[in-house]
């Protein structure tokens, strides 16, 4: 009995991964397109740092970012000011701090009758897994992304 064997794509066969990677491009810019949009809408995003601030903008979200460790004031002014807004975007770090913050943050502006937006954070989060700790990180991921997806390491 003659067995024909399977023809498969040399890409497929170099690089299993490739589409996979593909599709999680795919969905990190689909969160960052949902991201620059509320931005632009007149949504703030709170961040931790400066860095973090440079990264956005490097991702092309041109509206107002706020950092809150940048801040001299407490943490308590700066929620305070945050009092005028219907929505906010959380977007802190991913380690552990990051998480305790953002919990905090959800605390307080739930507070003040100002609804915490973390679904991004949390999308971000899923699709990096451990990939990536901070948001100064994601321009490097979604590089790094784009390369797997060609079949090319970094």
């Amino acid at each position: 009995m003659v067995v024909k064997e399977r023809r498969r794509c040399r890409l497929a066969v170099r690089q299993p991964r490739a589409s996979y990677y593909a599709w999680k491009k795919e969905e990190v810019e689909k969160v960052l397109d949902l991201l620059r949009r509320s931005s632009s809408e007149g949504v703030p995003v709170i961040v931790e740092g400066r860095k973090d601030e440079a990264a956005l903008r490097k991702l092309a979200v041109s509206g107002r970012v706020l950092c809150l460790k940048a801040r001299r004031g407490s943490r308590l002014d700066f929620v305070e000011q945050l009092d005028g807004f219907d929505r906010v975007i959380v977007l802190t770090d991913f380690d552990r701090e990051g998480r305790e913050l953002r919990d905090w943050l959800y605390h307080e502006l739930s507070r003040l009758g100002v609804k915490t937006d973390d679904t991004l954070w949390r999308r971000v989060k899923a699709l990096s897994r451990s990939d990536v700790r901070s948001v100064e990180e994601l321009p490097s991921f979604i590089r790094a992304l784009e390369a797997r997806a060609m079949g090319r390491r970094l």
